[in-house]
């Protein structure tokens, strides 16, 4: 159920100044990940354009532990309400804002959550706080964003003023960036600040966080904002920096957060060499193209601790790869499957349904390139038209969208794109065949036989419930 604000007006009210904090009041910072709008995982991130969980992740909010720390530095005191990871409701939230009186609210948001996240702006407003979003549906609609959600005063745009984290310390304390200070300066991540245990991964289990390697992506496939957030420049940071993080907080189960961790050979390869001389064991995951990996890298990865790689191999139609800029074809996809196997690494497959150009038999071919392909685990996500994109620009210029709704713009249920000779209930349809066929497969047997284990239980349950059972 969604929570009226209207029922938890507290018994003070206080307008707020934009300008900053009344004069000799210390900046309380909260920064937080909303509650669920209907009791589901969802999956929030400042590059990332939120999706219901159906595979049983939680998603680590390293992104605001990000903006914590350089808030930290900056003299602020800072603390993180991670409501998905905690299960914490609307009531409950509210509660603890009255109790720690914040002076700035951050409120992270996506296009299928924002209607819903906004209540968490009127709870700000209430107590007299300033309210800022970060968000890439506010970023990318930000004149409606701000028409139609009036108690944000503020919403950072990433295109704009490049690393967010720098924007909202100026916002806050009026410290602007120096032109010293770019996306390598930044400091590790206040991992403390994390409810990390709390945090869940397919295989890994609970207890898990992101470690932030790079930031933007070089490409530009039209289904996704991430060159569109950050410039379609690439960023790194030291190998020295992200080993340090790792060590600084003994972290053992991570990810490395990245659109692309092995776009930068060289920095892969100085990353597996500084974790070698870590005296304890670190598992580490990471996302990858198929087209950037060779064997000897793969190798060097197996080496220093990583245990999956994840592909974004999308579509098992090269026509269908190139209508969408994803400048990778199928055969690059085999090559790097097979590559992955031969380091002794498993493969998380992720395919994606309902592209710019995909047909009935194109979805067909995409769904034999996933029962073909040595896959450990696969993901079958739906091509949402999220603002901003190319492929949200298509969609509403040809008439294709069949819905207006934001909580319909989710990747993971709800098909909205109407193509010609392919529907979005064909779509839906399709997406549960595929998840049929892989997982009532020998493969799918096997994953389940390792799934079912104490840790895995929370996964097994998810892909049951959302994937086999409609």
């Amino acid at each position: 159920m969604t929570a009226n604000p209207m029922l938890l007006s507290p018994s003070r009210a206080v307008t707020p100044s934009v300008e900053g904090v009344p004069s000799g009041s210390s900046k309380r910072v909260l920064l937080v990940n909303p509650p669920s709008p209907d009791g589901q995982v969802y999956i929030r991130d400042v590059n990332r354009s939120g999706r219901v969980s159906r595979e049983g992740t939680i998603w680590p909010q390293t992104s605001l532990a990000l903006i914590a720390a350089v808030l930290d530095e900056a003299g602020c005191a800072v603390k993180i309400e991670d409501c998905i990871a905690e299960r914490t409701d609307y009531q409950t939230l509210y509660r603890r804002m009255q109790e720690w009186q914040p002076t700035y609210v951050i409120i992270e948001s996506v296009s299928c959550t924002i209607v819903h996240d906004m209540v968490v702006a009127h709870y700000a407003k209430y107590l007299g706080a300033v309210t800022i979003l970060i968000s890439p549906h506010g970023e990318a609609l930000a004149d409606e964003t701000a028409r139609r959600f009036p108690a944000v005063d503020e919403i950072v745009h990433y295109e704009k003023h490049g690393e967010p984290e720098y924007e909202i310390r100026r916002l806050i304390t009026g410290r602007a960036r120096t032109i010293q200070e770019d996306f390598s300066t930044l400091p590790p991540a206040a991992q403390h600040l994390l409810p990390v245990s709390r945090y869940t991964l397919p295989l890994i289990g609970v207890g898990y966080t992101f470690v932030l390697t790079s930031r933007g992506c070089p490409w530009k496939c039209i289904y996704c904002r991430q060159g569109i957030t950050w410039q379609s420049r690439v960023r790194y940071r030291s190998p020295e920096s992200i080993v340090g993080e790792i060590a600084q907080y003994r972290l053992t189960n991570i990810a490395f957060h990245a659109d692309t961790a092995t776009v930068n050979r060289k920095q892969m390869l100085a990353i597996c060499d500084g974790i070698r001389t870590l005296p304890w064991k670190v598992r580490w995951i990471c996302n990858s193209r198929v087209d950037t990996v060779d064997l000897e890298m793969l190798q060097a990865m197996k080496s220093a601790g990583c245990w999956m790689v994840c592909y974004g191999i999308e579509s098992g139609d090269d026509e269908v790869l190139r209508l969408n800029k994803k400048e990778a074809t199928v055969a690059d996809a085999r090559r790097a499957v097979s590559l992955a196997k031969q380091a002794g690494l498993r493969v998380w497959g992720y395919f994606m349904l309902g592209l710019y150009g995909d047909t009935p038999a194109s979805l067909e071919r995409t769904r034999l390139l996933a029962q073909e392909l040595p896959c450990d685990l696969v993901n079958f996500s739906l091509a949402a038209p999220y603002p901003g994109t190319e492929w949200g620009r298509v969609a509403q210029d040809n008439g294709w969208l069949a819905s207006s709704r934001w909580e319909d713009y989710d990747q993971n249920t709800s098909a909205i794109v109407d193509q010609p000779g392919l529907s979005h209930q064909a779509v839906l349809a399709f997406q549960r065949k595929a998840y049929l066929s892989w997982y009532g497969s020998w493969r799918g047997v096997k994953f389940f036989a390792q799934a079912w284990r104490p840790r895995y239980a929370r996964f097994f349950y998810q892909v049951i419930k959302s994937h086999l059972g409609g």
